[in-house]
């Protein structure tokens, strides 16, 4: 079983991952760090806990992370394609009471287990700063999972780049030089992570957790932000959740040794550059970026979980 420090800004596509996360037999949530993205950050950990304590699983920590990037920049949301709040229609209770914990218990996580895996499906913000605070967590951290950049096609928010690395490359960038093996999830594989309306209407019927009443609601407003945004897509893209499953599925897909570099200049900022001609001077850069994988596998393997129940401690 993976041990995981889930770092997100939930979201839509994260509350899915999230999920994910909580009924994968193959994965232990040990804590969710939260940040600025698709939602400011307090957002963010007020929907990381209520989707939380929808599963009853009050005993995962929420860890307070950044509220904007490493250079100070301000930073756009999306409510037209997470809602308002971030979970879609969802509407949080406003008597809803919850408790996050301060950053620094990012440490208490850290000596609790060894083996962690960092994971992050928002800006890297929270990461790196996790990195640069207490240099001795490289040893404790086996692998690092990265939801960003686009390798040879356009970015999602510039002509470019990719949102994620574009939101703090130079949180990203140091996140790919602290230490660990890091694999990154680009837009270029997890845009046909589809899952169509007929896919979470199956969920709606047969899923056996306390999310079945809110699969179909979130997804349709998914969908329908990204049938403008993207016309002609036969599904909907969810991103963090296959950053999830790749997570404790690399065996289904296919991976590639390469160093990876994000520009942090003004008119191409999060540009995401490999040397894909095999001239790179490093022999064994400590990247892998994903660029192809078993869609039938996935589709099987994502349905399959989230039909499931949810683990408990």
């Amino acid at each position: 079983m993976k041990k995981v420090v889930l770092f997100a800004d939930p979201g839509i596509d994260d509350t899915f991952a999230i999920i994910y996360a909580l009924t994968n037999p193959e994965i232990q949530l040990v804590a969710i760090v939260t940040g600025f993205g698709n939602v400011s950050q307090g957002d963010a950990t007020k929907n990381a806990a209520y989707i939380l304590s929808l599963a009853g699983r009050e005993d995962i920590p929420v860890i307070n992370g950044a509220s904007k990037p490493l250079t100070g920049e301000y930073e756009p949301f999306y409510p037209e394609i997470h809602g308002e709040d971030g979970i879609g229609p969802i509407k949080i209770p406003d008597e809803y009471k919850y408790e996050a914990q301060p950053f620094s218990s990012i440490l208490d996580i850290i000596y609790k287990h060894e083996d962690l895996h960092f994971v992050d499906i928002g800006r890297n913000t929270s990461m790196a700063l996790t990195f640069n605070l207490n240099p001795f967590v490289k040893d404790r951290i086996k692998e690092v999972f990265l939801m960003g950049g686009a390798f040879l096609v356009p970015g999602n928010v510039t002509e470019i780049a990719e949102a994620n690395f574009h939101g703090d490359p130079t949180a990203t960038n140091f996140v790919l030089n602290a230490g660990p093996p890091v694999y990154v999830a680009p837009l270029n594989v997890t845009l046909y992570a589809q899952l169509k309306e007929e896919h979470i209407r199956l969920l709606a019927e047969k899923s056996r957790n306390q999310f079945k009443e809110i699969f179909l609601p979130i997804f349709m407003f998914y969908q329908k932000a990204y049938e403008e945004l993207q016309p002609g897509l036969e599904g909907v893209p969810l991103h963090d959740l296959y950053t999830m499953y790749l997570l404790s599925n690399l065996e289904n897909t296919t991976i590639v040794q390469k160093k990876v570099l994000i520009s942090t200049e003004e008119k191409t900022q999060g540009f995401t550059y490999a040397d894909f001609r095999n001239m790179e001077n490093d022999p064994q850069p400590n990247h892998f970026i994903n660029i192809d994988f078993k869609y039938e596998d996935f589709l099987k393997n994502v349905l399959n979980t989230l039909m499931g129940e949810i683990k408990q401690n």
